[in-house]
Order: structure tokens, then C-alpha cells, then sequence
């Protein structure tokens, strides 16, 4: 009797732990998996139910394993993967893939709930302008790319047999590629794509540098990559320890859609952003949970850039170097048709602009230079584009134009071509007309109401790009300018060309004029020599950077080209001259040791003079 009393205890004892034990929830070692993970645990605790983190656990492996010996209690998982654990072909439909995994994982006590709503899916990259250029939007395109295609991967892409390089070659043809592994950070990748070392990069499809920078996904036009949707993988014992929960994780089925996926995934890689932050926000954006106080959201630092800025270019290499000055800081970009008004309206921290956006023209000669805003550093260079249509074979020139197209007003190429027109003394003559959205100019000058475009851009900018693609436009030269002394007038414009073939069906050189592009700050009016300091008084809103923090964006640039001189530059990026080793007045010490000097060798000079008394 005495022995049945102490394993009753002992029984109750273990059921009573068992109810007790907290849901054990691990994620695989990556940023999306720490959100999703984190988005479960703070929903559970929300419903009362105890919760123990392992986040991260590990790989996929050693999550995998803990959750079937009962380690863990669920993490998250992906069919795709699923499928290749069990070492089944993948399977590129969603629907199929869930049923397949679900029949596979039975016998193993383990059970697939619901999907998030999106799919982290292998994709192949490239910069918009190039894959514009080259006409390609899907891989099978990649073939274009001759005699090698330079492709950047993390080394998993290399080696993986089923939805790998090797495979990917194999299913597209695709013999001609250079692998470029990088190891240490993914981030690297997306650095060689933006720099123009590699032409096409692995990546995958939730990660926030996608729309960050504005990037071309190419089309699986051959459904070679299987799908991977995301589904808490639960232990059946875990369900049935706390019969709630099953309902709790029903509530995030396919709420979680890819373009919030990328956003969370930015807010913790890109904003520096605590993954716990990111979830609660998420869960309390959704009214999952209610908490006291509002939403945690760190201190933005705004970018201005030009609506003809493209993600893939200039702003790209500005958001890159400014996250690396200010780390942790939320970056945004915002474009509009005259960033440097931004920071006059203290809207914006920085601004990317056009040389020209530094002068107003004026009814003086010169250009007046603009109070507030100062350069920063050289993000790369702008060209005026002069386009027309293929068979208007009598406009040769802007002077044989008479409804001009320039983008947005008081945008970049509005203020272009104010000056230019001004200059050649077409501004009476030329009828000019705006739009912000460059599509509606285009379609505008295919139905004959614009017998032009003036626009200052990258060399193979997007739209550009895509319009010349159709067949229907041709560039001209700007040839008045080579005249007359335009260049003494607006120096910051330099005679530049646009090299043939750089557009389809530009056979020939096009003379034209170039401006660099600035990542462009506030301008401080201090009385101070020196550094800037707390005496430092503002004309605008927008604080002014200090000049370590100039000197810092400056070298992030990693632009070696200088400001141009003709432009209102930050004084810390100024030459200096040197100092003259003596001062032209000396001080009263320096005076009465000089003249010391000169009486004791003029004494010196008398006792070698002086005849001998002998």
C-alpha cells in the first residue's frame, strides 16, 4: 500500500510537469526565422500558454532532429525544404507541396499546420537598368549574357544537388557561368550586383534589399525552383498538451504576405531593428496582441532624391553609405520632383541633386549659388538626354523644337533646361511641359504633342531605356552648346558624350553635357573657425552634418572622383593651403632673440676683426 501511495505521487507528480512544461519553440539560425519564431512566442504567451525560446536553435538539421525526438516543440518550416529532408523532388506547386509533406511527416508524430501566407523562393537577380539594357526578364534570357555570365552566390547555392548551380545549369543550359561564392555576408552579394562585378545574383524572395534597391527578379521560366512556404511544424503530443494552441496559430494563417515578410526582414538586416521589436509591431499592427503604449519605431533619417533617381543607382550607393555612417538608424528614401527643398523644409537629412539643383538662375550673368545646401560627396554623374522620334527627320537640333518635354517642374531636367535654353537664348521660343510621371511625356511625344524630351539622367536609365527599346525614338545632339561661352556661364556643365550603342538603335555619338550627382546636406552660417559646434546657427531646418560625419560618407561613397570646384562643397572637404613656416611679423620673444642673435654675432665678427695688440 505504502509503495502504491509513492508511485501514485510519483505519477501525478510527472503529469503534473508535463502540463506545466512550457511550449519550447527554436528557429533556424537567419533573420526571417527569428521573426516568425519571436511573432509565435509572444502570441502564445499572449494566451497564457508558458513559453521556453530557443531562437536560434540551429540549422535546419538540428531543428529538424530536436523536433522529432522532442526537444523542441515546433518550429518553423518550409514544404520545399520538407520535401528535400525526406529526400523526395521538389515540387513547385504550393497546395501539392503542403499535402505531400503533411502524408510524409505523419508516421513521425509531427503535423504541418497552416501556411504564413508567402514563400521565401530562390530567385535569380539583376540590376533593372542592365536587365533593361540586355532585354532580359527571365533566366532563360541568361544566355544573352556571352561568353560568361558572372554570377554572385552564397557557397549552400553551389552545393545544393536538387535546386542548386549545378542543377540550375544543367535544367536552363546555362554552361557559360563564373561562380563567384561569397562566404561572410549576404549582404556582400548584393554589393557585387550594385557595383557591376557580377551580372545576375542568388538571392531570395522576402529579402528587404530587393525593393530597397530596386532589383529585376528574372522569371523561372522553366519552374526549375520548388516552392517553400513557411508552416509551424508542431509535435502531435505538443497539440494535444495545450489544446489551444492549434486555434492561437491559426490566427496568422496567410496573413503574412511576401511584401511584409521583405519589410521585416529590412527593418532587422538594413534598420538594425531588435527582431522582438519587429514582431511585437507586427502582432499589435494586426490585433493580436494589445499592449500599453504605442508602437516602438526607431528615429527615421531621410534621404531626398529626384523622381528620375533610380533605386539600382544613386540611391542605392547613398543608402549603402549612409547606413554604414549612421548604423541602427532607420534609412528612408523619399523622391520628389526638388529634394533640396526638403531640406530646407527640414523634411529630409540629405538630398541627392544634380549640380544644378546648387544655382538659380537670376537676371545677373552668373547663376546665383543656393544659401542652404552644400555638397557632400560625389555619388556619380548625370547626362542630358535630348530624345525624339525616328521619324521626325526634320528636328535636328533643340532649335528646331517647339513643345518641350522636361519631367516634372522644378524637377532636375526642368531646371536643366532653364538654364540651357537661357544660355542659347531659346527660352522665349520653346514652349515647355511637365508632368511627373515621365510615362505620360513618352506616350505624349509618341502622339506628336511634344516634339522632344530634355532629360538629365544616369546613362542607361530604366524608363529611357525601355522607351528606346520600342524602336520609335532616337537621341540628338545638344550642339549649341558647343558654341558661345556657355561653359564660362554654367561651368558645373561639362561637355560630355553619349557613347553609340549605349541605347538600342544609337548608332552613332551623341555630344551632350554632364553633371555629377551629389549626396548633398544642410549648410551651417557659423562665425566659428573650425569644427561645428553648438554656437553653430542654421538657416533651415535640417541639422547640418558635422564634419566627421562628412568625412565619413565621403570615404563610404567610395567615389574617387572630387567634388567639382565649382560647386558649394562642405569647408572640410575644402584644400588647404599651407601655412608659411615663419610669420611675416614675429612675435616681441621671437624679435629680442633675433636681435640677441645678431649683436652676439656682430660681437663675434669684432673679435675676428679686431688687429692683434702684439
Amino acid at each position: 500500500m505504502k509503495k502504491f501511495l509513492i508511485y501514485s505521487g510519483l505519477l501525478l507528480l510527472l503529469i503534473s510537469c508535463s502540463k506545466t512544461k512550457p511550449l519550447h519553440i527554436g528557429a533556424k539560425d537567419f533573420t526571417e526565422q527569428l521573426i516568425l519564431a519571436e511573432i509565435i512566442a509572444q502570441l502564445a504567451e499572449y494566451q497564457k500558454i508558458p513559453v521556453k525560446r530557443s531562437i536560434p536553435y540551429g540549422d535546419t538539421f538540428s531543428n529538424f532532429e530536436a523536433v522529432k525526438n522532442g526537444d523542441l516543440d515546433l518550429y518553423v518550416e518550409y514544404n520545399g525544404t520538407g520535401l528535400t529532408m525526406l529526400g523526395q523532388p521538389p515540387i513547385n506547386n504550393g497546395d501539392k507541396s503542403l499535402i505531400e509533406v503533411r502524408r510524409l511527416f505523419q508516421p513521425l508524430n509531427l503535423e504541418w499546420l497552416n501556411r504564413l501566407g508567402f514563400a521565401n523562393n530562390y530567385v535569380l537577380l539583376m540590376r533593372k537598368d542592365r536587365a533593361l539594357n540586355l532585354k532580359i526578364d527571365k533566366i532563360s534570357d541568361l544566355i544573352k549574357i556571352q561568353p560568361t555570365l558572372r554570377m554572385a552566390m552564397e557557397p549552400e547555392f553551389l552545393e545544393r544537388p536538387l535546386d542548386g548551380l549545378p542543377a540550375l545549369q544543367r535544367r536552363y543550359g546555362l554552361n557559360n557561368i563564373i561562380a563567384t561564392v561569397i562566404d561572410n555576408d549576404k549582404s556582400t552579394i548584393y554589393q557585387a550586383l550594385l557595383d557591376d562585378k557580377v551580372d545576375v545574383a542568388e538571392g531570395f524572395s522576402t529579402e528587404g534589399r530587393i525593393e530597397d534597391f530596386g532589383l529585376t527578379i528574372l522569371e523561372d521560366d522553366l519552374n526549375f525552383f520548388p516552392v517553400y512556404e513557411p508552416s509551424p511544424l508542431v509535435r502531435n503530443d505538443t497539440l494535444e498538451r495545450f489544446p489551444e494552441l492549434r486555434g492561437t496559430l491559426e490566427k496568422l494563417t496567410g496573413l503574412i504576405d511576401t511584401k511584409t515578410m521583405r519589410q521585416m526582414n529590412r527593418e532587422v538586416e538594413l534598420e538594425g531593428q531588435d527582431y522582438q521589436i519587429v514582431a511585437q509591431n507586427f502582432l499589435m499592427q494586426n490585433d493580436l496582441i494589445h499592449k500599453k503604449g504605442k508602437l516602438l519605431q526607431k528615429e527615421e533619417l531621410v534621404i531626398a532624391a529626384g523622381l528620375l533617381d533610380e533605386r539600382s543607382k544613386s540611391i542605392s550607393i547613398a543608402l549603402r553609405a549612409v547606413r554604414k555612417v549612421f548604423p541602427g538608424r532607420s534609412v528612408k528614401v523619399i523622391q520628389m520632383p526638388n529634394p533640396e527643398q526638403a531640406i530646407l523644409e527640414g523634411k529630409a537629412r540629405l538630398a541627392i541633386l544634380g549640380a544644378e539643383s546648387f544655382f538659380t538662375l537670376t537676371n545677373d550673368f552668373l547663376p546665383e549659388t543656393q544659401p542652404f545646401i552644400e555638397a557632400v560627396g560625389v555619388i556619380g554623374t548625370k547626362m542630358v538626354h535630348l530624345i525624339t522620334l525616328q521619324n521626325n527627320t526634320h528636328i535636328t537640333s533643340l532649335k528646331d523644337m517647339k513643345n518641350l518635354g522636361v519631367g516634372a517642374e522644378k524637377g532636375a531636367s526642368d531646371q536643366t533646361a532653364g538654364m540651357i535654353l537661357n544660355a542659347i537664348s531659346l527660352q522665349n521660343t520653346l514652349q515647355l511641359h511637365y508632368d511627373s510621371h515621365l510615362e505620360n511625356q513618352i506616350a505624349a511625344l509618341k502622339k506628336g504633342q511634344l516634339d522632344g524630351l530634355l532629360l538629365i539622367a544616369s546613362l542607361h536609365h530604366e524608363q529611357i531605356t525601355a522607351a528606346m527599346n520600342e524602336g520609335l525614338f532616337k537621341l540628338i545632339s545638344l550642339k549649341e552648346w558647343q558654341e558661345g561661352n556657355h561653359l564660362i556661364r554654367f561651368p558645373f556643365f561639362r561637355l560630355a558624350r553619349i557613347p553609340s550603342n549605349t541605347y538600342e538603335g544609337q548608332t552613332e555619338i551623341i555630344e551632350t553635357v554632364s553633371t555629377q550627382d551629389i549626396l548633398a546636406g544642410s549648410k551651417p552660417i557659423t562665425n566659428i573657425v573650425g569644427d561645428r559646434g553648438p554656437a553653430t546657427v542654421i538657416a533651415t531646418h535640417a541639422p547640418p552634418l558635422s564634419d566627421p560625419i562628412i568625412l565619413k560618407l565621403n570615404k563610404e561613397l567610395k567615389i574617387t572622383e572630387k567634388l567639382d570646384p565649382t560647386l558649394p562643397s562642405a569647408e572640410v572637404l575644402k584644400p588647404r593651403t599651407h601655412s608659411m613656416t615663419s610669420p611675416l611679423n614675429p612675435s616681441l620673444v621671437d624679435s629680442i632673440a633675433n636681435l640677441l642673435m645678431i649683436l652676439l654675432m656682430g660681437f663675434f665678427a669684432y673679435l675676428f676683426l679686431k688687429p692683434d695688440p702684439s
